[in-house]
Formats: C-alpha cells, structure tokens, sequence
C-alpha cells in the first residue's frame, strides 16, 4: 500500500497568510539565545516552532536578539524580524547523537562567550533540555557572564539522568519560564525549585492557522474524498504521544456504524513509525488509515482545515501547542485530560477530555462530534476565541519581554 501519499505541487487553494505584527516596546534590551534548532529527521517540533515564534516577535518588539543556532539549521528563516533579530551558525554534527551533544556544550558555549566578548548582552536565554542544560552548567561553571540565564521548561523527560541534569541546571538560573502550570508544577515538585522563581507563560499560537475550505487537491493527494469524515492526528510519533492508541481508536469508531465513512490522517513522523506501518496491515486498516510522513510547516494549516475533529491521545505534554493550532482553525478537539491540555482545551466548550484510563471515552466522545455537525462547528468556533482570547504570540512575546526586563532589574540590583 502507498503509505506516503504524494503532495507535492499542491494548488493554490491552500491560501496564503500574513505575517504577524506586534508594537514596539519602550526600553532597550538585548537578548541571547543558543537554540537546538531542529531536530535531525524532522521538519519542526513545538519547542523549535516556540523558539522561532519567540524571538521573531521579541524583535518586532524591539529587543536585540542574538540567535546562536546549529550550522545549516532552517529555524530562522524567513522571519520577518528585520535587523533586531541575527544569526550565528556553529558546526555541529547531525549524528551520532553523542556527538552532536558534546559538540553543542562546548561549541555553543564558546560561541555565546565570544559573542558577549564581542558585542555584549543583557540576558542569555535558554532550553531546559538535557543538552541545553549541560550547556548551560558547563557555561555556569567555566564562564563568568554577568548576566542572568533564564530557563524555559517543556516537561519532564522520561529518562531520570537526564531529569537529574535538568535539575541541577534549572537551580542554576536565575529565573524559569513554565509553559503551563501543569509544567510549572513539575518544576516545583521535581526539583525543588521555589514558585517564586518559576513564570508561567504559555505559547503562542500564528495567525496564519485560521479556518479555509478543506483543500480538494491535498484531499485528493492523500487519496480521500469529499464524502469521508476526517479525524486528524499531527505531531511526533513517539510513545508519549501514544499515536498506536489511534489505530484502536479507529476500529472502533468504524465498527460503531458501520456505514460511515471515516479516515484518520496521522500526520507526522518519528520512532514509532515503523510500528504504526505493521499495525496498520495487521488490522487491516489500508482504507482507514493515512500516513503522510513529515509535513513542511507551510502545509500545517491546510492539514487542520481538511479535519472534521481533531484527536489527540498524548499522555504528557507541557502544553500541547498543536491543539492550539487545529482550535485556531476551528477544530473541535478530543484528547485526554491530562498533563497541560485541560489548559488549552475547555472541556464541553472547545471540545472533549476524555479519561485517560478509558479508551471506550474517547471513542465515544469522538463519536459525538462526528454525529453532532452543529455541535463541532459550534466548539470549533469557541476554540478559535479561545486562542485569540489566550494564546497569540503578541500577548506571549509581551509576557516573556516583561519577564526579561525585570529579571535583568533585579539581577543588577542584586550585583
């Protein structure tokens, strides 16, 4: 079977978005941030999609951002941020991971002490990924920037060493940006940093994810038809996005009625897809299912605007920035109420969390907003105002510009 269908050459009628704007903030800060940039074998992640949105904001702010990122890496491109955002590119070897790990910590940290050398900055910006964290000790420890280092925080990771690095780093900082409160609550609990200390600033989410017809010729490409109702999936398929939940979910949603007519799209790639391909044919689910690979970020909004609902069964998520975005395209969502997401959705408003320990609650509540039209244009409208309401970046990247310059204040009063 033709597991990636092709979408290349795809019309017009995929549409066109405006950049985002912002106003200008009074105060001049400058800013410097060493960024993973995107991961090998992928076309964008939400920590990646966070760093660009970020910094390309805080620019249009005014802020002076100093993007320290992997040689060759695409992240940064095609910002709209002028002169107030630049870029420094770092060899660093793609594979093998260990590699690329001890390359970052002592390439990376010599690039950003080389940059404060030459230019000077405000505040150093970091990850509080396991790399980045070993970066940010290694700095700590052998360099003596007088400048504040503030952390953004995702998630806990499941491997407890790297949790262990995590914690010791985070301690270091002089301030932790949570994503959600679930995430700042992980802070505190796992590694005993004080609630004083950690900021919650949730992510934004792009204006150009906004609702448009379903595009007929990226309907056609995937091999689907108008007919069908469309339950879509995007993001990693790793474990603790629990995607093989999917194709359970699938079966039963189908077996249900047996006379609708149902696709799942799962959009994305990563280690579990291998897996998913063999399920797929075990089950038999060549006409249910569709994988289509990596999708380029150009693509994304017209992914969300062919779904009727948007499912999302992740286990763990310090915020969950791709229901954001189906919700600003006006997709009612079902996912699991945990972690984050009871943050971004609004259950019975923007859509349905169902219990995590019962798969039958997600059949079911996906069920409903297949059979219910009004009722799923009605939550994905609600959706969308939620986002405007909570999540654009112009409110996030104010927050965070807020953040920095206070954070700044008061480690320079402290000196």
């Amino acid at each position: 079977m033709d597991l990636f269908p092709n979408v290349a050459g795809l019309g017009s009628d995929i549409g066109e978005h405006t950049a985002m704007k912002a106003e200008p903030c009074e105060g001049n800060l400058r800013i410097c941030c060493p960024v993973p940039g995107i991961p090998p074998g992928l076309k964008m992640t939400g920590a990646a999609a966070d760093d660009r949105n970020v910094l390309n904001q805080l620019a249009l702010l005014g802020v002076k951002v100093d993007v320290i990122l992997p040689e060759g890496d695409g992240l940064m491109e095609n910002g709209g941020h002028g002169r107030s955002l630049t870029t420094r590119e770092v060899r660093i070897p793609a594979r093998p991971p260990l590699a690329r790990h001890v390359a970052r910590i002592f390439r990376f940290s010599s690039a950003v002490r080389s940059h404060y050398r030459e230019y000077g900055f405000d505040l150093l910006r970091v990850h509080s990924f396991f790399s980045s964290c070993l970066e940010l000790l290694y700095m700590r420890t052998m360099y003596s920037l007088p400048v504040p280092f503030v952390a953004h925080f995702y998630h806990l990771d499941a491997n407890p060493w790297r949790n262990f690095i995590v914690r010791k780093a985070l301690r270091r900082c002089d301030a932790v940006v949570a994503i959600s409160q679930a995430s700042k609550q992980q802070v505190m609990t796992n590694f005993g940093i004080a609630s004083s200390k950690v900021h919650v600033i949730y992510l934004g989410v792009e204006r150009r994810f906004s609702p448009a017809p379903p595009s007929t010729n990226l309907l056609r490409s995937l091999g689907c038809n108008a007919d069908e109702k469309i339950l879509l999936f995007l993001g990693t398929l790793e474990p603790r996005k629990n995607p093989l939940f999917l194709l359970d979910m699938i079966r039963e949603v189908s077996a249900a009625n047996a006379k609708r007519k149902v696709k799942l799209i799962i959009a994305g790639t990563g280690p579990l897809l291998d897996t998913i391909k063999q399920k797929i044919i075990q089950y038999e689910l060549e006409s249910s299912v569709v994988l289509t690979g990596p999708i380029s970020e150009d693509l994304k909004p017209a992914y969300y605007n062919l779904a009727d609902v948007f499912v999302f069964p992740s286990t763990l998520e310090g915020f969950g920035l791709v229901l954001g975005e189906a919700m600003s395209c006006g997709k009612p969502v079902v996912a699991l109420n945990t972690s984050a997401v009871p943050e971004v959705v609004e259950h019975g408003v923007t859509g349905f969390l169902a219990n995590p320990d019962d798969k039958a609650d997600f059949v079911r509540k996906t069920l409903i907003l297949l059979d219910h039209s009004e009722l799923s244009f009605q939550m994905g409208a609600r959706g969308r105002e939620r986002v405007d309401r909570l999540f654009r970046w112009e409110r996030i990247a104010k927050e965070t510009f807020n953040l920095y310059q206070e954070t700044v204040k008061q480690f320079r009063s402290a000196g």
